[in-house]
């Protein structure tokens, strides 16, 4: 479970304490185990410190991120005293970053591993090129990307690397909930995200029934070590209880689909940042 919209965030409606609390207990109680944080997703990792205590239970796994940034240590270690907890299950470098603070960060996420503070270290939102390097150069385990339909941005390629994926926005930011079109755009920052401008939008939407189920069980049936969704409702966890497994017709259909969808996206990110770049390709360190 993502717990992004625990944040204020653009992209979709912002969850009160007592909303995000109760959603995250019935996640836990409908079987997810992994709950993805940060640190800069406000009051989320207290609210997952307060759903874990009140089950009395100590099988959560717990996933958050820092940014590339000098303080990364007092923010993981604030992380920690958020959550009650004295490490976390997964620790993840939130952004790449193009200045001098990337490689000491991953330094740092490299020591609070050795000290026991993260049962392991990755980075997320890493375009190939970048990623391929920092693989070589340090003990990262886990890779959280975007993974849907409507985008696959080198995901052949990175399967070849042997990381463990976190894939998030498996609905595409919700544009694959059969619920908008370029005509029904959000209201609200989605309607910037270039998917919904794709004249192969329409026949994707057809091709899933206007099923989010489809769109869903196709992430799943890539088969990352972990699929990040998130919830405004507690009934939207509906949707775990239609996830099928698609025939290999109708996933290679799909498979094509979302790969030119994404083709007309020219940024490494479906944010439309770009992380490419001079600090990457000619080998700083």
């Amino acid at each position: 479970m993502g717990l992004w919209n625990l944040s204020r965030t653009p992209f979709h409606r912002t969850l009160s304490s007592r909303e995000g609390k109760d959603i995250i207990k019935e996640g836990y109680r409908r079987g997810i185990r992994y709950f993805d944080a940060a640190y800069s997703y406000g009051d989320a990792e207290s609210l997952l410190s307060a759903a874990m205590r009140e089950t009395g239970k100590d099988d959560w796994r717990v996933i958050s991120k820092v940014m590339p940034v000098p303080t990364a240590r007092r923010k993981a270690e604030a992380t920690l005293r958020r959550l009650g907890r004295d490490h976390v299950d997964i620790l993840l470098l939130h952004w790449p970053s193009d200045d001098e603070t990337l490689f000491p960060t991953l330094r740092t996420l490299e020591k609070l591993k050795e000290e026991g503070k993260a049962g392991a270290i990755g980075v997320s939102n890493f375009p190939l090129t970048l990623l391929r390097r920092i693989s070589s150069d340090f003990p990262v385990s886990f890779h959280e990307r975007p993974l849907s339909l409507i985008w696959t941005r080198d995901w052949e390629e990175e399967k070849a690397l042997g990381l463990n994926t976190l894939a998030y926005a498996p609905l595409g930011m919700g544009i694959l909930s059969g619920r908008y079109t370029r005509e029904n755009a959000p209201d609200d920052s989605r309607s910037s995200l270039s998917a919904l401008r794709s004249p192969i939008l329409p026949s994707l939407l057809e091709a899933i029934g206007n099923d989010a189920a489809i769109a869903l069980s196709w992430v799943y049936g890539e088969k990352p070590f972990g699929v990040i969704s998130g919830y405004s409702r507690k009934e939207d966890l509906d949707i775990l209880d239609r996830i099928v497994k698609l025939p290999e017709n109708k996933r290679e259909e799909l498979r094509a689909l979302a790969a030119a969808i994404t083709a007309e996206e020219s940024s490494d990110n479906i944010f439309s940042h770009n992380w490419r770049g001079d600090a990457y390709t000619a080998g700083k360190s």
